[in-house]
């Protein structure tokens, strides 16, 4: 018997967990369409959760809060850290590869503005999915029959107590001047009243059952009938208290700003211009370097240093040696030029280089760089320009030149100062 329980409790988590990401759509489409995070809509996810639990007929006890709990939160980061990032890529006709979803998370702001996104959406819907969990909890432990468990109710009343009695039980505490935060009765002497209205047995029920609801709230151990709560099934599970969300408003900021200062500090240190030559221990001097896989080379009129894996790893990161066949640069590390080639079989068929280009620079949040078409080397590639402010005086500058190798696309990034430039038509032969 047991044996068999602890197996309703797996299934009823399994269908809490898909009733979750089925009531995390409209939070998806909200986020997606309107690029704006509805914290109401968490409560969505919960109820989702709480009906997929519901259906399998798994035993709804104490567990079951934290269930919901656990699920909603697998749920909400699933969908704000993978659902969300793949579809916006998607929205983006950025490729969907591991490879470029592993890059946003690379890139600083990318990956700063999904996590502050994550973490206003946890507060907030920690807020909301609190409330229903200590309504679902109350329930519970009162003894409300299973069938008759809910999660979030419109109207007070139901097949026990109907809204003449809901309406009889606030005029008595109407008659004893408890309506308010303000004006409050003791227990003892509002469920005398109410047995004296209801009988012994109803006066207590109706008293257990309100306090449930949340519709007769506690303030210094003493009772009051809160119309507002009545009427609003928001108001009753306390979803409307601006304090709370004010509350919730700092804390999000707050973390914010540890997170940008963060990234700001300890983050991914890939902005190659701005490595420290002092922490550099220079790579291997060459005047030409052969692209693997190619007939391409590239040939340079000074030395120039290529870099080992380990030392793209060390002032880059790992996933930048993983990603570049190579690093190039000349001593002053002012020109810097970089390749890597990603296998066509990762994309779907008909794939062109140029969608390849236009991809790259949707991920850069560069989609209005103008692509142009160039002949070099008996190769057409397609090359893309991007310039930056250096500082006051110097401007610097980002270009791809991608072509088709027949397996490949080969991408050859050069970095440079508008001082001191590479002339990459002369440098691919």
């Amino acid at each position: 018997m047991e044996e068999k329980t602890k197996k309703r409790y797996v299934i009823g988590t399994l269908g809490a967990l898909l009733g979750a990401f089925i009531g995390s759509i409209p939070w998806i489409l909200a986020y997606i369409l309107g690029d704006v995070i509805y914290a109401i809509l968490s409560i969505v996810i919960v109820i989702g959760a709480f009906y997929g639990y519901k259906i399998t007929k798994a035993k709804i006890d104490k567990k079951l809060p934290v269930i919901l709990s656990i699920v909603s939160f697998i749920a909400i980061s699933v969908t704000m850290l993978i659902i969300i990032p793949i579809i916006l890529m998607y929205k983006s006709e950025i490729s969907l590869t591991f490879e470029y979803f592993t890059t946003l998370y690379q890139t600083k702001e990318i990956s700063s503005a999904i996590l502050q996104d994550y973490i206003v959406s946890l507060l907030f819907c920690f807020i909301v999915i609190g409330g229903i969990i200590v309504n679902l909890n109350k329930q519970i432990k009162h003894g409300v029959a299973e069938k008759d468990i809910k999660i979030v109710t419109q109207s007070v009343e139901n097949d026990r107590f109907s809204r003449e009695d809901i309406e009889k039980a606030r005029d008595v505490f109407e008659k004893n001047d408890a309506l308010s935060k303000k004006h409050t009765i003791t227990k003892e002497l509002i469920v005398e009243e109410l047995q004296k209205e209801f009988g012994t047995v109803k006066g207590s029920q109706i008293f257990d059952y309100l306090k449930v609801e949340g519709v007769i709230k506690k303030r210094a151990n003493k009772y009051y009938f809160s119309e507002k709560a009545q009427r609003s099934p928001y108001y009753r599970y306390g979803f409307t208290n601006l304090k709370v969300l004010a509350v919730v408003l700092i804390i999000a900021i707050v973390l914010g700003v540890v997170i940008v200062f963060w990234e700001d500090n300890y983050g991914s240190n890939y902005t190659t211009n701005e490595i420290n030559m002092n922490d550099i221990e220079m790579g291997t001097v060459i005047n030409s370097y052969n692209i693997e896989n190619t007939d391409l080379t590239l040939e340079f009129d000074e030395d120039m240093m290529q870099f080992s894996k380990e030392q793209i790893a060390a002032y880059v990161g790992e996933i930048y040696a993983q990603m570049y066949d190579c690093m190039i640069t000349n001593e002053e590390i002012t020109k810097i030029l970089l390749v890597l080639q990603n296998s066509k079989e990762d994309f779907e068929e008909g794939y062109t280089v140029k969608q390849y280009l236009e991809d790259a620079m949707a991920l850069e949040e560069q989609e209005k760089i103008e692509i142009q078409e160039k002949e070099i080397a008996g190769h057409t590639f397609y090359t893309a320009e991007m310039e930056y402010q250096y500082d006051e005086e110097t401007v610097y500058h980002i270009v791809d030149y991608v072509y088709d190798s027949g397996d490949n696309f080969v991408c050859i990034i050069a970095q440079y100062f508008e001082n001191d430039p590479l002339n990459m038509e002369e440098i691919i032969k």
